[in-house]
């Protein structure tokens, strides 16, 4: 087995690796540059670089949530091959995974059927930039947890609550303004405002807030980083702005959050002001 790992730069505390089975060099490369250079880095990483199906289920197994980038669908041992042990149902959904690969409606299928979790679709020599690859690993680490809140403010919530709340959590990995969850929802921000008021839930700089801190702290327990390191990682210029805004928000610092359950109890939060 060879299981390569690039050291990158130094961290508070160890991450979790990012996992990958990558046959082509160019994108093995453009990684490593991501990791190196993309505020990804501060979260996850050192890459752990596999030659096999087998080989990257095992690692995958070992860090739940941890993405799993792969360019390799075909040969033995690769998951929708019958005789594979990858078959088997040991993947779970806990591990994110990131095709490069061309676009493929049968691969999609295939990887529903063999209990994947597609996160990403990376489409070699078109969207493959690095700050593509930047913010497709970032939105798939530990991506179980955000589906679960998703499902859980779907189960409480209002259609408009429930879509407004899921563009915000898309939105929720860099600083945004109103404007654009707006867009996203098709009106004007003056309409999204009125319509917040009306269904009586927060405002929509207040879901934006809310989606941000539910954001950062889950991957900051995950990744076992400060809350602050992580902040910062998503766009806040100081750890001081991000206690300002929790405290502001939720009357709590993230020290007082992480007492209290951490990303578990601002998503309760969540759910009882979207219901």
């Amino acid at each position: 087995m060879r299981n390569e790992v690039d050291t990158g730069r130094m961290r508070p505390r160890s991450t979790p690796p990012l996992l990958a089975l990558l046959a082509s060099p160019r994108l093995r490369e453009r990684v490593r540059k991501v990791l190196r250079l993309g505020n990804v880095g501060r979260i996850i990483g050192p890459a752990a670089f596999t030659d096999s199906w087998s080989e990257l289920r095992a690692l995958a197994a070992c860090n739940p949530g941890s993405p799993a980038l792969a360019d390799t669908f075909h040969g033995p041992g690769c998951p929708f091959d019958a005789a594979s042990e990858a078959t088997s149902g040991t993947w779970g959904r806990a591990t994110p995974v990131i095709c490069f690969s061309p676009l493929d409606p049968d691969l999609v299928r295939r990887m529903n059927e063999a209990g994947m979790t597609l996160a990403g679709h990376l489409r070699p020599g078109v969207d493959d930039k690095p700050h593509t690859i930047n913010a497709t690993i970032l939105g798939s680490i530990d991506i179980q947890c955000a589906l679960g809140l998703r499902r859980r403010v779907r189960q409480s919530a209002n259609p408009f609550a429930a879509e407004a709340f899921g563009h915000a959590l898309d939105l929720a990995f860099a600083p945004c303004a109103v404007s654009e969850l707006a867009k996203r929802l098709g009106t004007a921000e003056r309409t999204l405002r009125y319509r917040c008021r009306g269904y009586r839930i927060p405002s929509p700089s207040r879901l934006l807030s809310l989606a941000r801190i539910f954001t950062i702290q889950r991957l900051a327990e995950w990744s076992g980083q400060p809350y602050g390191a992580v902040a910062v990682a998503l766009g806040f210029s100081h750890q001081a702005n991000y206690r300002r805004r929790t405290r502001g928000v939720l009357g709590l610092t993230p020290t007082d959050l992480g007492r209290r359950g951490s990303h578990d109890y601002v998503a309760r939060t969540i759910i009882d002001r979207l219901s």
